[in-house]
């Protein structure tokens, strides 16, 4: 289900960046669509997070997958008619992000309840690797479908891909139906949604090892993206090279990622040490490796450093999910994953505009070095952080076992 939702996803956004361009030509059009995609997503998160706590996730994540199949099949109605109009080619986007939204605290909230805590960390490495396949080989085929029998086909495709997954959300409902298991806490329909947001975030700061995570994770991600959204300015100015190579480091990270993620699931009791390692593979080994790029730019380096960067954000990103769906109540977990992402949402633009500003003022190479020493230097302020530094995501029966 989640890597026929996301293969969905991939080939029809790129179908859909290539059929706005071709029609439209013009970037500011391409840019509304992004913008709207984004702004959708983010308005939606936190109410996306309660809904997540007060219905039948099962039934949440059927519903996403309808909602896309239903937005696909429109794209691919007035792609065929053509019947282009971007206001409605916006509106369609804003509905499919808010369903990918959606989707996406669902099945982070989702897993625990259909596995047990002891394969959690494998089941996370097998989806996050499978995300890392399966985005590469989606990407370009994509854009293979365009080439080879028209965009209207990549949504087609978004459509049977989506379907499938509503098929297997459908199986999940019926299956636990049957054999009475409750996975979900009950509806609280008489609630009110602001106050349940904001009990989200009370929650969380009262939890100071997993706010820290938070925290340190927001920060990795702002600094990260700096630099690593320019990777192709990177490969042809420093490098001085071409799509070729720029295609071969973006599928080496990917690789990197997801054999990172299949490492953690099998390091025994890794996220007993959820703090330190989030510590050592975000800040320290991407820190490391980025301030190396900018040292050092060569394609030898370059790929081996993109590889390790892939490795230790696979490793970390997965630790990192294992503890929150261990540690976050159940009754909690949709509005901690929606805070979550909006920490995420919110730090990725600003990176994007921070990183363009300074290229332009002291080069690629030099924004590498800096971003590396940002990171680094965040590592070390985090690491004099108890919360941080002791935090244990293993789930409550692993320490009771011990006892």
């Amino acid at each position: 289900m989640y890597l026929t939702s996301r293969s969905a996803f991939q080939v029809a956004s790129v179908g859909l960046i290539w059929i706005v361009y071709a029609v439209t030509h013009s970037a500011l059009d391409v840019a509304i669509v992004g913008i709207a995609n984004t702004a959708s997503t983010v308005i939606v998160t936190l109410p996306a997070g309660v809904w997540v706590d007060r219905v039948d996730r099962r039934m949440l994540l059927l519903f996403s997958n309808v909602v896309s199949v239903a937005c696909l099949a429109m794209l691919t109605v007035l792609t065929i008619s053509r019947s282009f109009e971007l206001i409605v080619i916006v509106v369609i986007v804003v509905v499919w992000a808010a369903a990918g939204e959606l989707y996406r605290s669902t099945s982070y909230a989702v897993l625990p309840d259909i596995v047990h805590a002891y394969e959690l960390s494998n089941a996370n490495g097998v989806t996050q690797s499978g995300y890392q396949i399966v985005n590469s080989i989606s990407t370009v085929l994509g854009g293979g479908l365009i080439v080879i029998a028209g965009v209207a086909l990549t949504f087609v495709y978004g459509v049977a891909g989506y379907g499938l997954a509503a098929l297997f959300s459908a199986f999940l409902v019926y299956r636990f139906r049957r054999t009475h298991l409750q996975v979900v806490p009950e509806v609280q329909t008489k609630r009110n949604m602001g106050r349940e947001i904001v009990e989200g975030f009370r929650w969380l700061v009262t939890q100071r090892g997993l706010l820290t995570l938070s925290l340190l994770a927001l920060v990795f991600n702002f600094v990260f993206g700096i630099p690593t959204y320019f990777l192709v300015i990177y490969v042809t100015a420093a490098l001085k090279a071409g799509a070729f190579l720029y295609g071969a480091i973006l599928a080496i990270f990917a690789a990197g990622g997801g054999a990172g993620s299949l490492l953690a699931g099998r390091m025994s009791g890794a996220v007993a040490y959820a703090g330190k390692i989030s510590i050592l593979f975000w800040g320290v080994t991407g820190g490391s490796l980025l301030f190396l790029l900018g040292l050092v730019p060569s394609t030898v380096i370059a790929l081996t450093a993109i590889l390790g960067i892939g490795l230790g954000l696979g490793v970390g990103n997965n630790v990192w999910l294992t503890s929150a769906q261990n540690l976050v109540p159940n009754e909690m977990r949709g509005r901690y994953f929606a805070i979550d992402g909006l920490l995420s949402f919110v730090g990725g633009p600003p990176a994007i505009a921070v990183g363009g500003i300074l290229i332009t003022l002291i080069g690629i190479t030099r924004v590498f070095e800096l971003s590396g020493a940002l990171l680094l230097g965040s590592a070390l302020v985090f690491a004099f952080m108890k919360s941080l530094w002791t935090l244990d995501g293993r789930a409550k029966e692993f320490h009771t076992s011990e006892l």
